[in-house]
């Protein structure tokens, strides 16, 4: 007979505590799944503005907005590839001329404002243009987009 004991493991606790944490982790992952699909804070969030204002139009309306911002995305990418060529030379300019990128930045900033202008403007044009029973139809249109919250981007209209 030995008078050495066994030696006890040491993987028996290390196991323990790594089941425990692995247990954790998928309550917390369920917990924080549910919490959301209940409609926890990231539920609640209405959709942006100008994006439900443009999924509550009927879909002609949308197909006509899209064709809109299509062509004017075509018409622009000249210019935007001109404007990608400068800020390339501006970046490798030696010295730095921060002074020449914010230039750019800021024209393409305004840029992107006179789109939104002139998609607003063509937006309310087409509520001008409908009867009081389309627009009253249009607005609970947009309640129900702004309700159901979000869009996911699964789906062109």
């Amino acid at each position: 007979m030995s008078d050495d004991p066994k030696p006890k493991g040491r993987w028996m606790p290390i196991l323990l505590a790594v089941s425990l944490a692995l247990n954790l982790l998928v309550v917390g992952v369920a917990l924080g799944t549910a919490f959301r699909v209940k409609g926890g804070h990231h539920g609640k969030a209405p959709p942006g503005f100008g994006s439900a204002l443009y999924r509550a139009l009927p879909k002609e309306d949308r197909v006509a907005l899209r064709q809109e911002l299509s062509e004017r995305h075509v018409k622009g990418s000249k210019h935007r590839s001109q404007d990608f060529d400068a800020l390339g030379t501006a970046l490798r300019s030696d010295p730095f001329e921060p002074e020449a990128v914010q230039v750019l930045l800021q024209q393409q900033a305004q840029s992107m404002a006179d789109l939104q202008v002139a998609l607003q403007e063509e937006w309310l044009a087409r509520i001008t243009e409908m009867s009081d029973e389309e627009r009253q139809v249009y607005a609970d249109r947009l309640k129900d987009v702004v309700r159901r919250g979000p869009h996911r981007r699964n789906r062109k209209n």
